[in-house]
C-alpha cells in the first residue's frame, strides 16, 4: 500500500465520520427536543442513530483497508493463469452492523471464465452473503433459540438488523455440517489409519454416559444417540447435611442420529480426546439399554459399569404397584425394602422378593432386568469408592441438546437439519465454540460473467 494514497483515504475516511457523527448527533439533539420523550424512547433512538454510526464507520474503514497503490493488470487466478484488472466494483455483505457496500478491484480471467477480486479473500468475506461476525452470531442463535423464526426475531430485537430465517437455517446448518464433517474426520483417521485423537488431558478418572432421544423427522421418527464424557468432583450435599454429593464437570457431548456401530466410534475417539487411554479410572454409566452395554464392553472393555440408580429404582416401585396397587401403603412398605436393599448392592435379596411376589408383567420385567444387570449395581461398593451412581448429568444432556432445542411443539425435521443443529449444540454445550470458529472454511463468490 502506498503510503501517500493509504493517507488520504485515512483523511478521507476521517473527515467523512466526523461530518456523519455531527449530522447525527444534531438531528438526535433536535429530535429529542421536539416534544417530551421517555427514557425508553430515547433509549430506541439512540441505539438506531449508534447502528447507524458504526454502519457507516464499518463501511469506511474497509474502504481504508481496500485503499493503496493503484490496481496492478493482472492477478493470479485459481486456475493458475493470469486474470485481468476490469473496473473497480461494489461488494454487498451483510454484517452485525447492517449491510454495507465496498469498492474493490475486480479482474477476470479469459482461460476460466472467472471473476474474481482479491481484496475479499484479504478481507475475509464472500460479496453478496455474510460477514464472519454475523454468520456466528446466526449460527448460535440458531442452535439455542427455539426456532429459526425466533433466532431471527432476537437478532433483530438485539441488534437491530433484519435477517430472514432461512438465512438463519443455512447458516447454522453449514456449521454443523462442517462440525460433523471434522467428527467424521476424526473418526476415520482412527479406525482407518490407527491415529488416536491427541489427548486434552490426563485424568485421573473419566466418566462415559450414552443415552438415546427420539426425533420427529420427515421420514419418521429416529433415536437421536447422545454420548457424555466427563469428570467428576465432590462437594458437600444441599439437601443431605453431612454427606457429600458427587457432582459433573468439564462435561463435553458427542451425538448423532446414527446406527449404534457408528455411534461408538464417534464417543470413543471423544473420550480419547479427553484422556480414556491414559486415565487410571474409566466408569461408563447409564441406564439399562442393551446397545449402551455392548458399545461399553466393545470400546471400555476395562471400565466399571453402573447402571443409573434411578433406572434401578424406577423397576422396584413399577413391582411394588403392580403387587400392592399404586400407592397404597402396602406398595410403599414393600419398595421401601426393596430399595434398601438394592442401595446395599443385595440384588440376589431383591431377586428373591420378586420371585415369591405375584407374577404379573411388571415384576417379571423387573427381575429380567435385574438379574441381566446385578454386576452393575454394587451400589454401596460405588458409594464407598466415591463413584456417581445418578445419570442425571446424561439426562439433562438429552433435554439441553435435543429436546430443548429438536422436539418443540409441531418441529418435523429433515434428518440433515436434525444431525446438523445438533452438531453446533453439542460444540457449543462442550465448550468447544471457539475451536468451531477456526474450522470455518472462506466462503468464495464465483463470477461467471466474461469481461466486460
Amino acid at each position: 500500500m502506498e503510503h501517500s494514497t493509504a493517507a488520504v483515504a485515512l483523511q478521507t475516511f476521517l473527515a467523512q465520520a466526523d461530518a456523519q457523527f455531527h449530522h447525527l448527533a444534531q438531528e438526535l439533539g433536535h429530535w429529542v427536543l421536539t416534544s417530551p420523550r421517555t427514557l425508553a424512547e430515547i433509549e430506541q433512538h439512540t441505539l438506531a442513530t449508534v447502528k447507524e454510526v458504526g454502519q457507516q464507520m464499518l463501511a469506511g474503514v474497509c474502504q481504508v483497508a481496500a485503499a493503496g497503490a493503484p490496481p496492478p493488470p493482472t492477478t493470479r487466478c485459481a486456475c493458475g493463469h493470469q486474470a485481468a484488472y476490469q473496473r473497480q466494483r461494489s461488494a454487498q455483505v451483510r454484517t452485525v452492523l447492517g449491510p454495507i457496500s465496498i469498492q474493490r478491484a475486480y479482474y477476470h480471467c479469459t482461460a476460466c471464465h472467472q471473476g474474481l477480486a482479491p481484496l475479499d479473500r484479504h478481507l475475509g468475506y464472500c460479496a453478496g452473503s455474510t460477514s464472519a461476525g454475523l454468520d456466528e452470531v446466526l449460527a448460535l442463535l440458531g442452535a439455542t433459540a427455539d426456532s429459526f423464526a425466533s433466532a431471527s426475531a432476537l437478532l433483530e430485537k438485539l441488534t437491530l438488523v433484519h435477517i430472514c430465517p432461512n438465512v438463519v437455517r443455512a447458516v447454522t446448518e453449514t456449521l454443523g455440517q462442517v462440525l460433523q464433517a471434522e467428527e467424521q474426520a476424526v473418526v476415520q483417521a482412527a479406525w482407518a489409519q490407527g491415529t488416536v485423537p491427541p489427548a486434552s488431558a490426563t485424568p485421573t478418572q473419566l466418566y462415559i454416559s450414552m443415552d438415546g432421544v427420539l426425533v420427529h423427522t420427515e421420514a419418521q421418527w429416529r433415536e437421536y444417540k447422545l454420548g457424555s464424557v466427563y469428570t467428576t468432583t465432590t462437594r458437600p450435599s444441599t439437601t443431605h447435611p453431612g454427606r457429600d454429593d458427587v457432582c459433573a464437570q468439564e462435561i463435553s457431548y458427542v451425538g448423532d442420529v446414527a446406527e449404534a456401530a457408528d455411534f461408538g466410534q464417534l464417543l470413543w475417539c471423544e473420550a480419547a480426546r479427553r484422556g480414556v487411554c491414559t486415565a487410571q479410572e474409566v466408569v461408563v454409566l447409564a441406564d439399562g439399554a442393551h446397545w449402551i452395554w455392548h458399545l461399553a464392553d466393545e470400546h471400555f472393555p476395562e471400565a466399571t459399569q453402573i447402571v443409573d440408580w434411578y433406572h434401578a429404582s424406577h423397576y422396584v416401585w413399577q413391582a411394588a404397584h403392580a403387587i400392592y396397587g399404586e400407592g397404597t401403603p402396602l406398595a410403599k412398605r414393600w419398595a421401601t425394602r426393596r430399595l434398601a436393599e438394592l442401595w446395599a448392592g443385595q440384588v440376589p435379596k431383591v431377586l428373591r422378593a420378586l420371585g415369591k411376589a405375584p407374577q404379573r408383567a411388571a415384576v417379571q420385567e423387573a427381575s429380567t432386568y435385574y438379574t441381566y444387570h446385578q454386576q452393575r449395581m454394587c451400589y454401596a461398593d460405588y458409594r464407598a469408592r466415591g463413584l456417581q451412581i445418578g445419570s442425571g448429568t446424561m439426562e439433562s444432556g438429552c433435554k439441553q441438546i435435543a429436546t430443548a432445542r429438536l422436539k418443540q411443539a409441531g418441529m418435523i425435521w429433515s434428518l440433515a437439519g436434525v444431525r446438523a443443529v445438533a452438531a453446533v449444540r453439542t460444540w457449543l454445550k462442550s465448550d468447544r465454540w471457539a475451536e468451531a470458529m477456526t474450522l470455518r472454511p472462506l466462503r468464495q463468490r464465483t463470477y461467471q460473467r466474461l469481461a466486460a
